[in-house]
């Protein structure tokens, strides 16, 4: 029997293991698997350290160039045209409806002026230059008092209009 205590012999931990294995490589080896670790070390510090903000840079690079084209597209739209704060008159009432209809490609049938002083037309053409028109005459301040519009399956406008201009 032997003096020294009897201990139970503990498993060997990592580490141990590995700086067994460690020693048992030959040099050449040795240098090989430090070269490996640092290139992995480069190759993990530029995913995790330089990737990231570049990436992120060029993300919000590519957003202030968005930004700055929708800024460019809104300075070149026009202005609003203001509407005029002078109701047309009676009077020029007719012109305005003569000219500005037939720029909309609209044949004016009908114009009558009625002892009121409203003018009572009739007219045909498309449906889409027919809006419009009516859009252009709400801002020159021309009330549409009443209105019959008939439209075609072909989108042609046949309406009957009674207008006044103050």
């Amino acid at each position: 029997m032997s003096d020294a205590p009897a201990t139970p012999t503990a498993a060997p931990s990592a580490v141990a293991l590995l700086r067994r294995r460690w020693q048992t490589l030959a040099a050449r080896e040795q240098t090989a698997v430090r070269g490996l670790a640092v290139f992995i070390g480069v190759i993990a510090a530029y995913l995790l350290l330089w990737q990231p903000p570049q990436l992120a840079l060029a993300k919000a690079e590519q957003a202030f160039n968005q930004q700055s084209r929708l800024q460019q597209q809104l300075q070149a739209l026009p202005a609003q045209p203001r509407a005029s704060t002078q109701a047309i008159s009676g009077e020029a009432l007719p012109g305005l409806i003569t000219r500005t209809s037939s720029q909309a490609q609209l044949n004016l049938e009908r114009m009558d002026n009625t002892p009121s002083g409203h003018i009572d037309l009739s007219l045909e053409g498309p449906l889409a230059p027919f809006i419009g028109w009516l859009a252009e005459l709400e801002q020159q301040q021309v009330k549409v008092l009443s209105l019959s519009l008939e439209v075609s399956p072909q989108a042609r406008a046949k309406a009957q209009l009674l207008l006044s201009g103050s």
